[in-house]
């Protein structure tokens, strides 16, 4: 299973902390990197286990039927009405 590296730089500017997360199968690649945001390492740590939360409680379910997504061509037209004959008169 890949494991991402993640690691937690203060940022000299803002004098707060931000993470970076690295690539599970090529460690030197950065994937993403948040903004300056968190007050301490440990609210940046806490601040990423809850995007990662997010993300996953987005995912559906095992059961979920797969989405089928419909074709963009001409809507099928509904045909019209059938109307009613009118009424036989009798002759006179």
């Amino acid at each position: 299973m890949a494991q991402f590296r993640v690691e937690f730089v203060l940022d000299e500017a803002t004098g707060k902390y931000l993470a970076e997360l690295y690539n599970p199968d090529n460690q030197s690649e950065l994937i993403a990197r948040t903004e300056a945001l968190y007050a301490s390492q440990a609210a940046a740590v806490l601040g990423l286990v809850q995007v990662f939360k997010d993300a996953v409680l987005k995912f559906p379910s095992p059961q979920a039927k797969p989405r089928v997504k419909k074709a963009k061509g001409k809507a099928k037209k509904k045909a019209a009405p059938r109307r009613k004959k009118p009424a036989k008169r009798k002759k006179k």
